[in-house]
């Protein structure tokens, strides 16, 4: 049996969190990009909306008083969530899976009776730091949050194994080791790249009103998640945002969306660069 050399570059892609995952490495075996996709699973397994099975979907079904025994990384993908929450004032907002499914945009899995509009920071309660008690009903949606952690972790795998070079793309969300130029997409056509940027051991997230297009409850326009609810908008917009890591940038594109002012103390706090899509 002939073995793979680490000096080789490899990409592979597959489906997984709802979009196209794209890995690409250079200085490490194939397993490492094997490994690197396990990792994306985990986080799907864990915190998908759609997977009855997943730890979102049983937070979810929670109610009061119920506690949950937590892995160590799933304990930090949801404080981080939790974090963004309290340092955005809800303009970033965990607790809206109620509103989506109502709109028609997220399976009714559970019964939502009892979800109360705001955030989800005071619902959860860390007993330790792998252990979670629920203290009133919530219905997580972390979408974007996660698939961003999930790619940090994919990573993260990738670097453990010495990759000179690597980019783990999630549907265009997406971070790389060392220096890779990415086009950003134009708002009015998604297909045309509308300036490129160079990421150096940087990530970039990327959030579209457009993307929503739909009807919503009879009318027509574009669901934009806010404070406490899910809006709906006649005006497209949308931002990229890039960050040290990608579930930074895409909360940070959540914020922007929904308070420009906020998001310039996030942006300088995180070391992170706001970018508008064009409009034509």
């Amino acid at each position: 049996m002939t073995q793979e050399p680490r000096s080789a570059s490899f990409r592979r892609a597959r489906m997984a969190m709802g979009t196209l995952v794209e890995i690409e490495a250079s200085g490490v075996s194939a397993d490492a990009i094997a490994d690197a996709f396990v990792r994306i699973d985990a986080f799907e397994a864990a915190f998908s909306f759609y997977r009855p099975d997943s730890l979102l979907a049983r937070l979810n079904r929670a109610l009061p008083g119920d506690e949950f025994a937590l892995e160590a990384w799933q304990s930090l993908v949801l404080q981080g969530a939790m974090a963004f929450e309290q340092a955005s004032g809800l303009a970033f907002n965990a607790n809206l899976g109620a509103d989506l499914i109502a709109l028609g945009m997220r399976p009714a899995l559970f019964d939502v009776a009892g979800v109360v509009a705001g955030g989800a920071s005071d619902a959860l309660r860390w007993l330790a730091p792998d252990q979670l008690r629920i203290e009133r009903r919530v219905c997580l949606d972390l979408g974007g949050y996660a698939k961003g952690a999930a790619v940090d972790a994919a990573l993260a795998v990738l670097g453990a194994a010495g990759a000179k070079s690597a980019c783990v793309n999630a549907g265009g969300d997406l971070a790389v080791i060392g220096e890779h130029a990415v086009g950003v997409r134009a708002l009015a056509d998604w297909r045309r790249p509308a300036r490129a940027v160079t990421l150096r051991d940087q990530a970039i997230a990327t959030s579209a009103r457009y993307a929503l297009n739909g009807p919503f409850h009879g009318r027509r326009g574009l669901a934009v998640l806010g404070r406490d609810r899910v809006d709906v908008a006649s005006q497209p917009r949308g931002v990229s945002v890039i960050a040290p890591r990608c579930a930074v940038a895409d909360a940070l594109t959540k914020v922007a969306l929904v308070d420009r002012e906020r998001a310039e103390s996030l942006l300088a706090a995180h070391t992170a660069e706001l970018i508008e899509l064009e409009q034509e």
